[in-house]
């Protein structure tokens, strides 16, 4: 009987491992969620007929998921928001739990929203599970013509090999395409940051000044909220206050103008 049950423990564990990864440094578990960001831009409207766009963004959500529940809530008090842009560092360790608890917490969105990776979320095998959780880290989406280009710009984590950001990726989604009038970046490190690959930031730059109807380039990371350009050019960046600091950028963007404002909550 006892060699029956030891039989009967190994089955089983031999037949969860295509859904348990026994492991200190889970990527995923029977109860993960996956592909976020794709299933929500499934949700957010292209809007081609509509010339106002209005989104929200904030980040480095880390581990005030109290301060999440404040933020959601906020959120749902107001009308007329597009989607939300979530700038990075949703984790302090790179962990599945960490991804698992905030997800739990952002479902509860009335709009859709997506999330961009952070230096934080790469550490340990956060990039796997962030990838399994969120999907690819550099993404695009277009709504009410204008384009949204979402990637990483952590470039301390891969040792400022010159390939973070990846400036041909850039300069791809960049260029002219039918129905797009407009261009907005969305990334985590600002080209400010010693955590951001110096030997790019010219080449960086420049795809954005060159790009015609560029609006402005979005970032996390510094926990605090600032206004900047670079050297001589006239396309403003901006850095969202961490999400611990109980304050959000409200974006928008009508007849191809933008402003934001800052919401505390």
């Amino acid at each position: 009987m006892k060699v029956f049950y030891i039989f009967l423990f190994f089955s089983i564990c031999i037949l969860s491992c295509k859904n348990i990864e026994y492991s200190p440094n889970q990527i995923f578990d029977k109860n993960s969620y996956k592909n976020i960001n794709a299933k929500n831009l499934k949700k957010i409207s292209n809007g081609n007929q509509d010339d106002t766009v209005r989104f929200i963004i904030t980040g480095d959500t880390q581990e005030w998921y109290d301060e999440t529940v404040k933020f959601y809530k906020k959120v749902n008090t107001m009308p007329g928001i597009d989607f939300v842009i979530v700038a990075g560092d949703v984790t302090e360790f790179g962990t599945l739990k960490e991804m698992q608890w905030l997800a739990e917490k952002l479902n509860h969105l009335n709009p859709p929203y997506v999330t961009v990776i952070g230096n934080h979320d790469l550490t340990s095998r956060g990039r796997d599970a962030f990838a399994r959780m969120y999907g690819d880290l550099n993404f695009s989406f277009v709504n009410g013509g204008i384009k949204f280009i979402c990637h990483d710009t952590n470039s301390r984590e891969y040792q400022f090999n010159g390939s973070v950001p990846n400036i041909s990726w850039l300069k791809n989604e960049l260029k002219p395409d039918a129905g797009i009038s407009n261009y907005v970046a969305i990334s985590h490190v600002p080209p400010t940051s010693n955590d951001f690959d110096k030997s790019l930031i010219k080449e960086y730059a420049a795809a954005f000044d060159e790009t015609p109807g560029f609006l402005a380039s979005f970032h996390g990371h510094t926990h605090n909220f600032e206004k900047f350009k670079l050297n001589n050019s006239n396309i403003p960046y901006v850095i969202t206050s961490a999400m611990g600091k109980r304050e959000f950028l409200l974006v928008e963007i009508i007849n191809k103008k933008l402003s934001f404002e800052q919401i505390s909550f």
